[in-house]
């Protein structure tokens, strides 16, 4: 797995990419460094491209990111509740996206799944 994360000052969004098989371990490691991105920026906008990435996680981990995301954003100071997160994917992760919505949102967390990245940015920038 690889992934690129920049912060887009225009927009003032954080923006991410990421290609190949994507674990657990990778998603803490890319929040773990978008959430200390968002703190030196206090930006907390954003817009992550896995539409060239494989997702291979159970259902208990996609259960648990919110978990996690929490416990990596306590540990800098900040809450998860903050981030507002834009996921565009591949169709065949739209199941996985659904369930990854449902429990996000039961956890307090705003995240939304998109096919398309021009929807994702302007849901993330409210137009």
């Amino acid at each position: 797995m690889t992934h690129t994360m920049h912060y887009n000052a225009e927009d003032c969004l954080i923006e991410v990419t990421v290609e190949g098989v994507v674990d657990r371990d990778e998603f803490r490691e890319i929040f773990a460094q978008g959430a200390q991105l968002a703190k030196e920026k206090d930006c907390f906008l954003f817009l992550s491209d896995f539409r060239g990435a494989t997702v291979n996680m159970s259902t208990m981990d996609i259960y648990n990111l919110p978990k996690t995301l929490d416990a990596i954003s306590t540990s800098l100071g900040l809450h998860a509740e903050r981030f507002k997160r834009a996921l565009v994917i591949a169709p065949q992760h739209v199941k996985d996206a659904s369930f990854a919505e449902d429990v996000t949102a039961n956890r307090g967390q705003q995240a939304k799944f998109f096919l398309d990245i021009e929807e994702a940015r302007a849901w993330l920038l409210g137009k």
